[in-house]
């Protein structure tokens, strides 16, 4: 066994031990010491060498960061159609913004030559106003090509920055963008018009993008940040953080389906008969709402966005078919014999006739100053009444009929028919036709129609009026309210695309149909004009027989109206008309279709024929 052993057994010195261990903690605690020292010593001898050889550096780069208040923008509201399909999409883009403190607009075109062609018209604003702007940042370019973005990315030029943002995308391009329009970024005039604009706020140009321009714009939010000298964002206060509030959804009365293919056929007739142009249109006969409207040629809306290119501009504007223009609310045309559908109507009203009256279509008949006036083609129909004048389209009857009701009395029956009024259609550019009155004739003679006598003809003018010439002009758009109004009994509503306005809050507007006229003609006699419409397609003479042979029951007239230089046997160019509505028994849908110098009026009975076997 072990035993413990004392210390005096050691034979060793008494005290020496303990001085020993004493002497060793001195000696740990002078080494600690001294470590630290040179510690501190090193790190002071490296912050002074920093701070001499790259103080500079870091003092400019502290400099260079930034508190700037940035605009959250709003996502623009989306458009819909009847049955929830997007219209237009936001899609996520590359914004180009500068510093004016510290590059100007010339400097960057001379670095980035492409970048002129891309400001366009913007470029000569910009140039303009720039002395006047302090703001640390500017929107110089929205939706740059993604390639440009990378380029920038890596090069990093002195006060040019790149940030994500969002644009519009039109997927359904030619079909609808007449409708739909288009959006770019502001020019001082719009600012001067509305000044909560920014200089780069994106705004509406055309179609619903510009008459709903402010609902779908939102509201920008904002924050400030931290940034350093290439405008990233180093930090973020986040109590200076606002939400932005998107815009509003728009919800159309419009099918898309149904847009689709009336373009296409419209397009397709246009082509094959060699027109200038065309338009359709389709409404709702109980509310006024489009279900669809089309213009052909049109264009493809992506190429406004981001500004467009001056070649392509110049392609689109140069074009004497007029791709831009929305033919649907703008082309003011003659009627043709469109137009006796209104004369017929208010003759009944008025009493000048009755369903029973006949007259003889002898093929030609001779008017004050031994003027002949004469049939399509001089076809002699013999004895009619109203309903068999429809359906034959017979110029002698509705000639006779004019003559018997006066001009005086049919105007205010065509005023409210809409002839010679804007519709109120929710659409930017929409034009009013012409009235044919013999104060609008006699004003047109005196202001530069130099081939108008100032003088209103009571036959001749009266019964030129009846058959749609003269100087009566319709857009497609209000002979498709012509039609809806005589397919209702009697009411003219304003048409409408939007059906419902969805607010971020999740609340829903529905458009409640507007009612411009209503009860000015009995319905016994709007029945009356339906029933030889009707007869126009199914009866025993009837001229628009492609229509009969549809899935659905149509009752239609149409137009052939003449235009350009006449000869003996009539005018060389016309115009192709059909108006109608459908199912005949108990109408939904009233429809018109336009041929611009296409020919006899049955080139656009086909388009509407071709249009109701594919969608029924």
């Amino acid at each position: 066994m072990l035993q413990a052993v004392e210390i005096q057994d050691l034979n060793l010195p008494k005290g020496n031990g303990e001085k020993q261990v004493l002497d060793t903690q001195k000696w740990g605690v002078a080494l600690l010491f001294l470590a630290g020292i040179l510690l501190v010593a090193f790190v002071f001898s490296v912050h002074i060498r920093l701070v001499l050889a790259h103080g500079g550096y870091y003092k400019q780069l502290a400099a260079s960061n930034r508190l700037t208040k940035r605009i959250i923008k709003a996502p623009r509201g989306v458009i819909l159609d009847s049955s929830g399909k997007k219209l237009v999409e936001n899609r996520v883009a590359y914004d180009l913004y500068y510093s004016p403190r510290e590059i100007s607009v010339k400097d960057i075109v001379k670095k980035y030559p492409e970048i002129k062609e891309m400001l366009g018209k913007r470029y000569t604003d910009l140039l303009s106003s720039e002395n006047t702007v302090f703001a640390y940042e500017r929107l110089l370019l929205h939706k740059i090509p993604r390639d440009l973005a990378v380029k920038m990315k890596v090069e990093r030029p002195e006060g040019l920055f790149i940030r994500e943002s969002t644009y519009r995308y039109y997927p359904y391009k030619q079909s609808i963008a007449h409708v739909l329009g288009y959006t770019g970024l502001v020019y001082a005039e719009d600012i001067q018009k509305d000044p909560t604009l920014l200089m780069d706020d994106t705004v509406g140009r055309e179609g619903l993008e510009a008459y709903y321009d402010k609902l779908l714009r939102g509201k920008h939010g904002e924050v400030v940040v931290e940034t350093n000298k290439y405008g990233e964002k180093i930090a973020e206060l986040s109590n200076s953080y606002k939400a932005p509030e998107p815009g509003v959804t728009l919800k159309l009365f419009l099918k898309l389906d149904w847009q689709k293919r009336l373009y296409k056929h419209l397009a397709s007739a246009v082509n094959t008969y060699h027109a200038r142009g065309g338009a359709a249109v389709i409404l709702d006969v109980n509310t006024g709402g489009v279900v669809a409207m089309t213009s052909y040629p049109s264009y493809d809306n992506n190429w406004f966005i981001g500004g467009i290119s001056k070649k392509k501009y110049a392609q689109l504007v140069k074009d004497k078919r007029y791709p831009l223009l929305n033919r649907a609310i703008a082309a003011q045309e003659p009627a043709g014999s469109t137009f006796k559908t209104i004369v017929a109507a208010a003759a009944l009203n008025e009493g000048a006739i009755t369903p029973s009256t006949r007259f003889n279509s002898t093929g030609v008949i001779y008017l004050a100053g031994n003027y002949p006036f004469q049939e399509y083609h001089k076809h002699r129909y013999g004895w009619l009444t109203v309903r068999e004048a429809l359906m034959v389209s017979s110029n002698i009857f509705f000639c006779r009929t004019m003559l018997k009701l006066g001009i005086d009395k049919f105007i205010p029956y065509a005023e409210r028919f809409g002839i010679g009024h804007k519709t109120g259609v929710d659409l930017p550019g929409e034009a009013p036709g012409r009235l044919p009155s013999p104060e609008n004739k006699i004003y047109l003679a005196k202001h530069g129609y130099t081939w108008l006598d100032p003088i209103w003809y009571p036959e001749g003018d009266s019964c030129n009026t009846a058959i749609g010439q003269g100087i009566t002009l319709v857009t497609p758009i209000q002979l498709a309210s012509v039609a809806a109004t005589i397919a209702n009994g009697g009411t003219v509503y304003k048409p409408q695309l939007v059906k419902e306005f969805i607010y971020p809050d999740g609340k829903v507007k529905k458009y409640e149909p507007m009612v411009k006229a209503s009860n000015f003609v009995k319905k016994e006699n709007l029945r009356i004009v339906a029933e030889g419409m009707r007869l126009s397609v199914a009866g025993p003479r009837a001229i628009i027989r492609v229509l009969n042979h549809v899935p659905v029951k149509v009752a239609a007239k149409t137009g052939t109206a003449e235009f350009g230089i006449k000869t003996k046997d009539g005018y060389l160019s016309t115009h192709a008309w059909v108006m109608g509505f459908w199912p005949y028994e108990h109408p939904k849908y009233a429809f018109a279709v336009l041929l611009e110098g296409g020919g006899p009026s049955i080139r656009s009975a086909i388009v509407m024929a071709n249009f109701l076997k594919e969608v029924y």
